[in-house]
């Protein structure tokens, strides 16, 4: 097992002069760039990549926060995940945005995007040793895989990072709480989001205890009316 502090605690993004004057703009060009992608999409689409990209790196933010991990991890893992779905738009818009559940062959060329997002990273800096690289493509790679070795690229859990365990949680439960017209009138609330991914995925899929930590994050912000 990859310890987190391994690649989120020796270097600060918000001070570090190759992640402010190389990475950030990338980054935020990246994102300006998903965002154009998802602006030629249909209307009314509720499953919005950018948004949902911004959703997910707030909530890493504020679970390393509550897990007791420092400001500089925090924002480290912050930044790291932010781009994590910018694979999406070397995609063709017409794979999203299907009424029905997508079939296993369309998911699985969707899940392409992580592989892709990883390889737009690699040809931006080929030349570039860093740790924030190293963190950023690791999270975009791997943040579909599973605890049972299931997952994307099957990758079997001894292989995957702390940082890749804790994105994998809080960016499914991003997605499953934005309804989509397959979902008909399943509870997307706060709470019964946390219990389906407790009782109905749970181990198989995610790392236990970094789950109960995310999910005790979620409830105090939903106990709290936030």
């Amino acid at each position: 097992m990859i310890n987190m502090n391994k690649y989120s605690n020796n270097f600060d993004f918000a001070s570090d002069e190759t992640c402010q004057n190389i990475f950030k703009p990338f980054i935020e060009s990246e994102m300006s760039e998903l965002k154009s992608y998802d602006d030629k999409r249909p209307e009314g689409i509720t499953y919005i990549f950018h948004e949902h990209a911004q959703r997910v790196a707030n909530n890493m933010r504020s679970t390393c926060l509550h897990m007791g991990l420092s400001e500089i991890v925090a924002n480290n893992m912050y930044w790291a995940i932010l781009p994590h779905d910018i694979g999406k738009k070397n995609l063709p818009l017409d794979v999203w945005d299907k009424e029905e559940k997508p079939s296993g062959n369309l998911k699985k060329f969707r899940r392409t995007h992580t592989l892709l997002g990883a390889q737009i990273v690699q040809e931006y800096f080929p030349d570039i040793d860093h740790p924030f690289k190293d963190l950023m493509i690791d999270i975009m790679a791997n943040h579909h895989e599973q605890m049972d070795g299931g997952g994307t690229h099957n990758i079997e859990p001894e292989q995957l990072s702390m940082p890749v365990r804790l994105a994998a949680i809080v960016e499914a439960y991003d997605g499953w709480r934005i309804w989509r017209p397959h979902y008909e009138d399943r509870d997307i609330s706060i709470p019964a989001v946390i219990k389906r991914m407790r009782e109905e995925k749970g181990a198989d899929i995610f790392d236990m205890d970094l789950f109960e930590s995310f999910a005790e994050m979620k409830m105090m912000e939903y106990d709290a009316g936030l």
